[in-house]
């Protein structure tokens, strides 16, 4: 795919919810096929073991993180061309078990939001500057939802690339070679002090 911009003042936000997921499973999937597409070409181990696959969740699986009492869930979505180019959704932390979790120091006190995927089409030539739009869109949902926290286990170059908010988060936990992907994982959380920042100026679409 040749590299494309998409100027961030054409992006608008689409709320993603367990009543309109089935309406935009197929762009949130291919959107997700894209990235981790993406990180294939970048890993080459991925190639041999499958690890693109299991970097990739099965649509399933989030579809059902959606229908969770707690979710949130955000597109990014090109008003000229109606394209998807990026998402991120999850839920309670308590709803999940992937690895890190258990562990986590706020496990059991039903105040954070476990960011559960995210991906961005990576054919963007101003990639970096949407991921940052979305993560800072997500993180003031989670927050006006009155989560306390925002965990994640995300590719540690997302932390380094990201806001100064994620850059500074803690972490936790730090996994390489994230199931056989051949790519470095970070478990972190965002502290109480960190919550404060400026506000996303971006419009939402509330249409579903």
């Amino acid at each position: 795919t040749e590299p494309f911009d998409y100027p961030l003042e054409r992006l608008e936000v689409v709320d993603i919810t367990a009543a309109n997921f089935h309406e935009h499973r197929t762009q949130i999937m291919d959107v997700g096929t894209e990235h981790y597409g993406s990180l294939t070409q970048r890993a080459p181990t991925t190639r041999r073991n499958g690890g693109q696959r299991l970097l990739q969740l099965p649509c399933d699986m989030l579809e059902a993180t959606m229908s969770n009492a707690r979710a949130i869930g955000v597109a990014l979505r090109d008003v000229v061309s109606g394209r998807f180019v990026a998402y991120p959704l999850g839920s309670a932390l308590e709803d999940h078990d992937e690895e890190g979790v258990a562990s986590d120091p706020c496990f059991g006190d039903n105040n954070t939001f476990y960011l559960h995927a995210t991906a961005a089409r990576q054919s963007m030539q101003n990639h970096l500057a949407v991921e940052n739009l979305l993560l800072d869109v997500i993180r003031i949902r989670v927050l006006t939802a009155g989560f306390e926290y925002i965990s994640a286990l995300i590719e540690e170059r997302v932390q380094q690339t990201g806001p100064q908010w994620l850059q500074q988060a803690r972490v936790i936990q730090a996994v390489d070679n994230y199931l056989r992907s051949g790519i470095r994982f970070v478990y972190l959380q965002l502290s109480s002090e960190k919550r404060q920042g400026p506000r996303v100026t971006i419009a939402a679409d509330t249409a579903q």
